[in-house]
């Protein structure tokens, strides 16, 4: 089920999703179970109190990353004790906060372009500035210093790797307890120099009662791992998108007030992920749907990309369109468990988005497509480095 060309639908997931919203499949982990690939399906599972999140399998059921399961990660918990942890950090990705963060962002962004300019051709637009964009971002969300970035993305990278392909799980798990001590020592230090920042606010969750330390520490490291790793690899699959289709491109630079449409695009045909991509649920009694009977326990891997090529929802799903009508696509999933930093990430994509080809009008790869190298053992996705021209 791999992408075609890093990032084009894979061909076996468009004939599966036309035969039917839901499917008897095989896992690359190993196992059967049922994969969900109708939008108005997924939809249904997503907000369906009758399944578990994704961090909160059966216990014969190995999770895809050794931070599902893990307290304080949000996808580890459901119903009330979700709602309490999701409401302490919500405020943090508001869409309020969020429109206070914006010129900083546009600053941040401004000095990366400026840093990529200067460099020799070809340069590596992943280290100049999709990496660094959102590991600023967050890091100042946060309370961290970016200095912090090498070390917290190499953790961050073996938490989020495909535990099926890559070996032991005792790495990952060394590395998700290391980037917890991280956490615990920067959130400790906030005692001494607090300030308006994420890390504060969960700080005085814990002295409020509202949290234990240890679910404050899970929630701070599962934002530092999220909010960076996602919309790293979803500027370079847009980027990719713009470089594969140049009229669209063309169509945004001659009018910049399509940015707002061109992100949505490329987060509905082009999310982040390589192959096996969505999200997985745990039905806890007997379930039906779309006429097929799931027993209790099954993994229902929720196929969010093939929602993206549903035709009873998206006109010509398979057109990259900029100007495309706006309809809820489910990039960021759907119900209680809606991606929370969605605010945050359209932000900084439409930042890069709204004026990287002002900048660099000539913007191109520097190598063939196939040359890049995917990598295919984290779950975001993304390209070793992505070095290009201008």
């Amino acid at each position: 089920m791999w992408r075609v060309d890093h990032i084009e639908p894979s061909p076996e997931m468009l004939a599966l999703r036309a035969n039917g919203p839901i499917h008897r499949v095989r896992f690359p982990s190993g196992g059967e179970g049922w994969w969900v690939t109708g939008y108005d399906e997924a939809k249904a599972v997503l907000s369906d109190a009758a399944f578990r999140p994704s961090g909160m399998p059966p216990a014969e059921f190995t999770p895809a990353t050794v931070i599902l399961g893990s307290p304080g990660w949000l996808g580890s918990h459901e119903g009330s004790e979700h709602a309490r942890l999701r409401t302490i950090v919500a405020p943090a990705f508001s869409c309020g906060r969020v429109k206070l963060l914006a010129q900083q962002v546009e600053a941040i962004a401004a000095e990366l372009f400026e840093t990529l300019a200067a460099q020799s051709q070809p340069a590596d637009l992943r280290r100049h500035l999709s990496f660094p964009l959102p590991a600023m971002v967050i890091s100042a969300l946060m309370g961290v210093l970016y200095e912090d970035h090498a070390f917290f993305a190499g953790l961050s990278d073996k938490v989020m790797t495909h535990q099926h392909e890559s070996g032991p799980r005792s790495a990952a798990r060394l590395a998700w307890e290391e980037l917890r001590a991280y956490i615990r020592g920067k959130m400790r230090d906030k005692r001494q120099d607090p300030g308006d920042n994420l890390l504060t606010d969960l700080l005085a969750a814990v002295d409020q009662g509202k949290a234990t330390e240890e679910e404050a520490i899970g929630l701070a490291a599962g934002m530092l791992v999220a909010g960076h790793e996602t919309t790293v690899t979803q500027i370079e699959f847009g980027l990719l998108s713009m470089f594969r289709h140049p009229q669209q491109r063309e169509r945004l630079v001659g009018d910049p007030s399509l940015v707002d449409k061109a992100v949505e695009e490329i987060l509905r045909m082009y999310p982040p992920g390589a192959g096996w991509d969505g999200i997985m649920r745990y039905p806890k009694t007997d379930v039906t749907i779309a006429g097929m009977d799931i027993p209790a326990e099954s993994k229902v891997l929720v196929g969010l990309p093939a929602t993206s090529f549903d035709p009873c929802h998206f006109d010509d799903p398979e057109i990259f369109d900029i100007g495309r009508e706006e309809k809820p696509h489910l990039a960021f999933s759907h119900g209680p468990h809606y991606c929370i930093g969605v605010e945050l990430a359209r932000l900084e994509l439409r930042v890069v988005f709204g004026s990287i080809f002002q900048h660099f009008p000539a913007l191109r790869l520097a190598v063939a497509p196939e040359e890049l190298k995917l990598r295919k053992e984290i779950i975001t996705g993304g390209f070793e480095a992505f070095p290009v021209l201008w």
